[in-house]
């Protein structure tokens, strides 16, 4: 299921559920290493940072499995969590890295990811 963030780039979902994130307008020039990762209030990272090839294209999915999501956990008296996120460019063979930033943002926007608590285990974990 795509993971599509609303015109400010925030991302809504449950714990524990998968999506893909689409990236568009990486240069085509190279084989760029393009990263995502999540981060919570105190800027803790949470689960493991995602890398995807570029392969040359101008737009990668960065799979984001539930095993990501399940980290993202939801206090009993709260409805919903904030965390954030950051995607990052890395040129191949060099030092060369640069934050991306999403849906327009500048320096000072956070990339929001907001999370409702699980409905249901299912999977692996749930059921018989």
């Amino acid at each position: 299921m795509p993971f599509i963030p609303d015109a400010d780039g925030t991302i809504t979902t449950y714990q524990g559920d998968t999506g893909d994130l689409i990236i568009n307008g990486i240069p085509v020039d190279q084989n760029y290493r393009v990263y995502f990762a999540i981060q919570d209030a105190k800027r803790n990272f949470k689960g493991s940072e995602i890398m995807v090839n570029s392969l040359n294209q101008s737009s990668v999915v960065i799979h984001i499995p539930a095993e990501v999501t399940d980290e993202l956990s939801v206090p009993l008296n709260k409805s919903y969590e904030t965390y954030y996120y950051g995607i990052k460019l890395v040129t191949p063979g060099t030092f060369d890295e640069n934050t991306l930033f999403v849906s327009g943002g500048g320096f000072a926007t956070q990339n929001k990811i907001i999370v409702y608590p699980k409905k249901v285990e299912g999977g692996i974990n749930g059921g018989n």
